[in-house]
């Protein structure tokens, strides 16, 4: 299963900087990472044995990586939009496709160092200046957080990594802000859904987060971290001094533990409580419960599409569709009229009411749980029906966002462009699922799932 919701990957294949040491800008700090071959493994997919059973392979978890480098300071905002303290943000760009590759933390020398103000037109660190948005915040500084432990953690509306992330960071925020900790949320967008900065507000209420967001739809904040995943998380200690970094989902006790190592060191007398401290057994740990398939992207996405219909993507055309006898794993099928879009695949169908047809998607996966992000257009609702290997979901495997009709029926009502809870069996295991589109507009963007140990946190 993916550790993180990778931007700079091909395939499943790790990173193609895995493994490499490489500078990080100005303070000439290298960082040596490498891949374990059982995380490897884990993002191939799982063994499938000659009697059909799935066998999860066991993945290493990611491990908190070490720095000493400077923070770069934010790009400046624009202007107010509103008395709560959001700002107007900067018109949207594409994501970073898997062949651009992130400048780097302070990647251009030369550059003010953090904790300093940049001169009028500049920012810190390989920032380009422009206009930013702050949630929850009036804009915050890098020079202006000194004293404070800070972390940053790069996320995405979409990404399931991310939400499983959630509530951990909350308790932590909770926990320690009286302390001097803070978190600083920089959203950067995948899908063109989440360029809509009313849907990232959304979102965040939805989510329910309480700590400053920063809405970086230009990648400004992105590239000068180098990132190249959701989640990401930085962690900043009071001089402005980036110190710990993990890419992706668990090891939450390790950086809890280091949260408190860098306020214990600004401030000595500091005492927490012994329970304050998180297990290992992350809720959300990647290294247990099985490997499922990896991500789904529906669309045409930098090459990664996973239709399999021998017709392909036609970008920005409408193709009938024939139906297919069958589909392999980590793969996806249509029949039916249905455009391709490099963010998902547009059914064109003609409207059936609130009744399924003969159109669908029929996919494959491996997991205990099924997500999927989908859109509408125009914002009008669209039912869509869903079976698991031939039959309507009950009560007992369906997702939170499923419905059940009068007929026994099960189906999601798609309202708005998120991320939908559509399956959650009671164990791991293979299925085939059939998704019938009643509505022509309906956009299916990516799949991705969760294994056994990745179902405690909150479906919102």
């Amino acid at each position: 299963m993916r550790v993180s919701c990778y931007v700079a990957v091909a395939g499943v294949g790790p990173p193609p900087d895995w493994g490499r040491s490489y500078s990080l800008g100005t303070a000439g700090v290298a960082v040596k990472r490498s891949v374990a071959v059982a995380l490897f493994a884990m993002l191939a997919g799982v063994i499938l044995m000659g009697s059909g059973t799935i066998v999860g392979l066991r993945a290493q978890e990611p491990s908190l990586e070490a720095m000493h480098v400077p923070a770069p300071e934010f790009p400046p905002p624009s202007g107010f939009a509103s008395p709560g303290g959001d700002l107007a943000g900067a018109a949207p760009q594409a994501a970073p496709q898997a062949s651009q590759r992130p400048t780097g933390i302070g990647s251009q020398p030369g550059t003010n160092l953090p904790g300093s103000i940049p001169p009028q037109g500049e920012a810190a660190g390989g920032v380009d200046s422009g206009a930013v948005t702050w949630i929850n915040s009036r804009p915050l500084t890098m020079f202006g957080l000194r004293g404070k432990v800070v972390m940053i953690d790069f996320w995405e509306p979409t990404c399931i990594n991310c939400i499983r992330t959630f509530p951990v960071n909350k308790r932590w925020w909770e926990r320690y802000r009286d302390d001097g900790f803070e978190i600083v949320g920089v959203e950067d967008p995948e899908f063109d859904i989440a360029h809509s900065l009313d849907h990232v507000r959304e979102a965040v209420k939805r989510f329910g987060l309480p700590y400053p967001i920063l809405v970086d739809s230009r990648f400004q904040v992105w590239n000068a971290y180098k990132s190249n995943s959701w989640p990401n998380r930085f962690l900043i200690d009071a001089q402005g001094i980036i110190r710990y970094h993990i890419e992706g989902e668990g090891s939450d006790g390790e950086f809890e533990r280091a949260i408190q190592q860098l306020l214990k060191e600004a401030h000595p007398d500091i005492t927490f409580p012994s329970t304050g401290a998180l297990t290992n057994e992350d809720v959300a740990a990647p290294g247990c419960g099985g490997a499922p398939t990896p991500e789904m992207y529906v669309g045409d996405w930098s090459g990664r599409g996973i239709l399999a219909n021998p017709e392909g993507y036609h970008d920005g055309k409408t193709i009938d569709y024939q139906p297919q006898n069958s589909v392999e794993d980590g793969r996806a099928v249509v029949s039916g009229r249905w455009e391709t879009d490099k963010n998902g695949m547009i059914y064109r169908g003609k409207h059936k009411g609130n009744e399924p047809g003969e159109d669908r998607v029929t996919m494959r996966y491996h997991a205990r749980e099924l997500y999927a992000v989908m859109n509408v257009s125009h914002g009008h609702p669209s039912r869509l029906y869903i079976m698991q290997d031939g039959k309507y979901l009950t009560a007992a495997n369906k997702g939170v966002d499923v419905e059940i009709d009068g007929q026994g029926r099960s189906y999601i009502e798609v309202r708005e462009p998120r991320m939908y809870y559509v399956v959650q069996n009671r164990e791991f295991g293979s299925h085939t699922v059939e998704l019938f589109p009643t509505g022509s507009g309906l956009t299916l963007n990516s799949f991705t799932f969760g294994n056994s140990c990745q179902t405690a946190f909150d479906h919102l």
